[in-house]
């Protein structure tokens, strides 16, 4: 039997915890956050169009030594994270401008609606200075991080009581022989 079958009640509840990490990293993007710019504040949720948030999820790790968990999303979650230059794609911003509630304004401050011409030159813009100036960091992974460690110390029990059920084995493989009810090196 391999160690990942042995100790269940350990892989319940590490697989439990990056589960309700990844729902902390949803609940992180849809928080209103305060960003500074030189043009001044932005305070509103970092996940306009979903995407990135419906891109988080664990995904099951079978390692020759246990097993283990990642966390998976965009690319972009990162640089949204740690902030920075970003080399943007036309198509995506233009989407995401399409789907942001955005109202422009011609040269006399008269509403315009929003032609392909109109969304790709606005576009335009933001990617230039997303690629100059780069965007302010959020640092949504490490709140939510920070939230999901305040349980961590609850994985003793899981791993005490995975311990307890396979301590034969554990001692075996750690090279002790079992004579009786003791374990003893060789």
């Amino acid at each position: 039997m391999s160690v990942v079958t042995k100790f269940n009640n350990t892989e319940k509840y590490i697989s439990n915890f990056s589960d309700r990490l990844v729902e902390l990293l949803r609940i992180e993007l849809e928080r209103n956050r305060t960003r500074q710019y030189k043009s001044g504040n932005i305070s509103n949720k970092i996940n306009f169009s979903g995407s990135l948030a419906k891109s988080i999820r664990t995904i099951y790790k079978d390692l020759p030594s246990g097993f283990g968990y990642n966390i998976e999303g965009n690319d972009y979650g990162l640089k949204v994270d740690s902030g920075g230059k970003v080399n943007a794609d036309i198509t995506e911003l233009m989407t995401w401008i399409r789907k942001k509630p955005v109202r422009l304004r011609d040269a006399s401050g008269k509403f315009v609606g929003l032609s392909n011409a109109r969304v790709r030159g606005l576009a335009y813009l933001i990617k230039k200075k997303l690629s100059t100036q780069g965007i302010t960091p959020t640092n949504f992974i490490d709140d939510a991080i920070e939230i999901a460690m305040q349980k961590i110390n609850s994985i003793a029990d899981p791993i005490e009581k995975d311990i307890y059920l396979n301590l034969d084995e554990i001692m075996i493989r750690a090279g002790y022989t079992k004579k009786g009810d003791d374990y003893i090196i060789e």
